[in-house]
């Protein structure tokens, strides 16, 4: 067997099958590949729904498990159950757009110092999404990530840059992870401690780690969806990110550093920005990248982007640990709290 492919159900079998149906759809027959589905010990309705409207193809595959392993253990699971040469891990609210398994198994096979590969990740609005980051470090945390590609040796870019060639990346994105089998069997797959989040962060610096490198290719196209199996607004799931984030760092990092890291983690950052700066952006931003007018984004600023923001954004400062404001506010807009736990207007 070349590839195996390998995905996840759980409560969300219309995904999986979707995702199937793109895979028959778009990858050629010339490669010889199986289709692994581990069912998360889903909903009976759920599961048969699946087995009851999945495509019939001798090459599909579909385990259930009794209790639901996580992320990373049904991927281990659906691991343990295939016979390929290469790996691909998919999560279920993906589609293929294209052949994805030629490209990649080119790269894989034409460069031996690759480890890791992803493609490009559409979302359900056709724009491409960033399918890669940085690892988690006090640089990134306390001056941004532009400050932390800028010191780094491999000089890794921003998600912001359009892919035109195979590029380097330090984090992929675990919807769509490509390995050779000996590679993933040296650096022993996933994590099963990691239930939910982090084990893309996890796995990419065990690839960086055992000497090879991490890259994204432009050839290969998915949709996906984001969370499609998940439920919005999960305050267990905000939970479980805090958890493995903490594991994350423990394991990668000195007691002392990780401590320093999951307070930063922990703390309430409000930045404040003036009214003026505000909708300076929204101008910026609206016109250059989506083509407006000037006189439309005023509108919408005052109609509906400023009394949303007294409403919404402006309450939440009394609740904020530190505020940040004035000479040092650029420093921090980049940083990891806001891209992940503050919403700025």
């Amino acid at each position: 067997m070349k590839v195996s492919i390998i995905t996840i159900n759980y409560n969300s079998s219309a995904y999986t099958i979707k995702l199937i149906e793109s895979i028959l759809k778009n990858i050629s027959n010339t490669i010889l590949y199986e289709i692994i589905v581990t069912d998360n010990a889903s909903e009976r309705d759920d599961y048969d729904y699946l087995i009851l409207n999945i495509p019939s193809d001798p090459r599909i595959k579909i385990f259930r498990n009794n209790i639901n392993t996580g992320f990373s253990g049904g991927n281990m699971d659906g691991y343990n159950r295939s016979t390929g040469e290469y790996l691909l891990f998919i999560n279920n609210d993906c589609e293929c757009l294209n052949d994805v398994l030629k490209p990649l198994i080119k790269y894989m096979e034409d460069n031996d110092n690759a480890g890791l590969l992803t493609g490009k990740v559409r979302g359900l609005d056709g724009k491409y999404t960033g399918t890669h980051k940085l690892f988690p470090c006090l640089s990134r945390s306390l001056l941004g990530n532009e400050f932390t590609r800028s010191i780094s040796k491999n000089k890794f870019v921003s998600p912001k840059v359009k892919i035109t060639s195979p590029t380097k990346a330090q984090v992929v994105t675990g919807a769509f992870m490509f390995f050779k089998r000996s590679l993933f069997e040296e650096i022993k797959g996933f994590d099963t401690r990691f239930f939910l989040d982090c084990e893309e962060e996890d796995i990419s610096k065990r690839v960086w780690d055992y000497g090879k490198e991490v890259y994204v290719l432009p050839e290969p196209e998915i949709i996906h969806e984001h969370g499609g199996s998940k439920k919005e607004n999960d305050v267990g799931l905000r939970n479980e990110f805090y958890i493995s984030y903490k594991k994350l760092m423990f394991k990668h990092y000195s007691k002392p550093y990780s401590i320093v890291m999951c307070i930063l983690m922990s703390l309430k950052i409000f930045i404040h920005s003036s009214e003026k700066t505000r909708f300076k952006r929204r101008i910026e931003r609206d016109i250059t990248e989506r083509g407006r007018t000037s006189s439309s984004v005023h509108k919408q600023y005052i109609d509906t982007v400023y009394p949303m923001h007294q409403k919404f954004i402006e309450p939440t400062r009394s609740f904020a640990d530190i505020e940040i404001s004035g000479v040092f506010q650029n420093l921090y807009e980049d940083s990891m709290f806001t891209n992940h736990f503050l919403t700025v207007l």
